[in-house]
């Protein structure tokens, strides 16, 4: 993990123990949208690895929190304490500057529709190897965005 000595984390543990511990609040919207959050990225931590079944990976990922939080015209946004935005220090690679600016409902509306493409590949593809998409390539983005998610709402700065 990146050196995030400004938010407090040092770990990926770090992180999942903090979106364990901020999805026991009042608000049962929020908590199974962090809870999903951080399930998400611990399925997604092995996506790289020898072995993975990543049609099961794939049909392992959820956006039904967030799908119910849509139903409920949930504010997306008080998941954040602090600023709303994503701000430039959080960035720890080139490729996530285009976030630079994002608000949590917009990286909410991100993350469902990348899930949702994900899980759409393989009804569409019988063969995974033979699908005209870089599977791989789209694992990593979801993961990516998930983890600078977690640490932009992580931080209060």
């Amino acid at each position: 993990m990146p050196d995030y000595i400004q938010t407090g984390l040092s770990t990926f543990k770090d992180l999942f123990t903090w979106l364990s511990d901020r999805s026991k609040s009042k608000d049962i919207t929020k908590n199974a949208i962090l809870r999903e959050i951080r399930d998400n990225l611990k399925m997604l931590e092995h996506r790289n690895q020898e072995g993975v079944n990543i049609t099961a990976l794939i049909n392992g990922l959820s956006a039904n929190a967030i799908a119910e939080a849509y139903v409920n015209n949930y504010k997306f946004n008080t998941l954040k304490e602090g600023p709303k935005q994503l701000a430039k220090q959080l960035i720890f690679n080139k490729r996530q500057e285009k976030y630079i600016g994002w608000d949590a409902e917009r990286f909410v509306y991100s993350i469902e529709g990348k899930i949702k493409d994900l899980k759409n590949i393989p009804v569409l593809f019988a063969d995974l190897s033979k699908a005209p998409v870089n599977i791989t390539v789209r694992l990593d983005n979801l993961y990516y965005q998930l983890l600078l998610f977690a640490i932009f709402l992580h931080n209060k700065q």
